[in-house]
């Protein structure tokens, strides 16, 4: 890994041609932050042998240097940033191959990610449900039921005009659902055949199982109200997404910053380079909570599981990578769905997502 870092820096430092240039390093992967650390070092003084020269504010350059990974490589990804100009570098190394892991005593096991589509198309999805004989779907401009070879759908008449990053919930009761967008909330059933009736709302919407919050008018993230089963309700700061694990709740801030609560409403901690989009899931080695990557809304994204421990997160499992941003990302207890939008295809694909535990 050491030699794969200073490969890339030398890459980079010619790129900069001696200029200076801020460095800020993320760790999205399985490396141990002693590993990290030690891929810094190495980074820097390649970056200093071929002439750059390391800032600490602007008007320097800016240089993103990622930690990822995926079933077979390590990644390392240089994002650099001069102006109004963006280059992207990046180089792997072979993770070692996982035959008979050894297991440490003590060490919790890792969570890796099942994906299965459930649906694609070029219309945005906002949110799916899983039916015991089918998919519905939830889009700006209808509800759609997907049943074998049969297709069916009600429009959705909006009663203002949707806020520009839209945002959307889908909740399922045997034959009943409920669809919740920015100011309206509709109420069906799938049999014995589609129908639905919306109404004008601002009923709070289920962020997360067990939690109830309304949502910001004309905006994409919630207001601070929460509600949350057998822990009554709380003002918070506005937030975009929740998630339980075990007995601690989180928040990911429209500030950027994730926060942590205890069953008395404590606050646990705070955690920075999230991303917007957090699930919790319950595994068979225990609750873990599933996080996007703090990335632009033209960037890949990735879904990594988490640990949360003693107020720390740590890494608990490889990410799971998109070629687009994740565009929503909803728990269902033991497993979540995810939205992502590709560039290259202008299609919106919506996917199970099932944790499991062990490689």
């Amino acid at each position: 890994m050491g030699g794969t870092a200073r490969d890339l820096a030398r890459n980079v430092a010619a790129l900069l041609a001696h200029d200076s240039v801020i460095l800020a390093v993320r760790n999205q992967s399985t490396l141990s932050p002693g590993e990290a650390v030690e891929i810094r070092r190495a980074f820097e003084s390649e970056l200093r042998a071929g002439g750059a020269r390391l800032a600490a504010a602007p008007p320097a350059a800016e240089l993103q240097l990622t930690l990822s990974e995926n079933l077979t490589e390590f990644l390392l990804v240089a994002e650099l940033r001069r102006g109004g100009q963006r280059d992207v570098l990046m180089d792997s190394w072979p993770r070692a191959p996982l035959l008979s892991p050894t297991p440490v005593a003590g060490a919790p096991a890792p969570v890796t990610i099942e994906k299965k589509l459930l649906w694609e198309q070029e219309q945005p999805i906002l949110d799916v449900a899983r039916l015991d004989d089918g998919v519905l779907v939830l889009d700006p401009a209808r509800i759609l039921l997907f049943r074998g070879p049969q297709r069916q759908s009600v429009p959705i008449v909006p009663p203002h005009a949707w806020p520009r990053d839209l945002r959307g919930r889908l909740a399922t009761a045997g034959a009943e659902f409920t669809a919740w967008l920015p100011g309206l909330a509709c109420r069906g059933v799938t049999q014995p055949h589609l129908s639905a009736e919306c109404r004008e709302s601002q009923q709070p919407w289920p962020v997360a199982p067990g939690a109830t919050a309304a949502l910001a008018p004309a905006r994409n993230f919630f207001e601070g109200r929460v509600t949350i089963d057998s822990w009554g309700s709380r003002d918070l700061p506005a937030f975009y997404s929740a998630a339980q694990v075990g007995d601690t709740w989180v928040f990911a801030g429209i500030d950027g910053r994730a926060r942590l609560y205890t069953r008395s409403w404590e606050a646990r901690g705070v955690l920075d380079q999230w991303g917007a989009d957090l699930a919790g899931v319950a595994t068979t080695c225990g609750p873990r909570i599933l996080s996007t990557r703090p990335a632009a809304i033209t960037e890949p994204d990735a879904i990594q599981p988490f640990q949360i421990v003693e107020g720390a997160a740590n890494p608990a499992g490889p990410p799971l990578d998109f070629p687009g941003p994740v565009t929503a990302l909803w728990s269902n207890g033991s497993s979540a769905i995810a939205v992502s939008h590709d560039p290259r295809t202008k299609r919106y694909a919506a996917f199970s997502l099932a944790p499991a535990c062990g490689n």
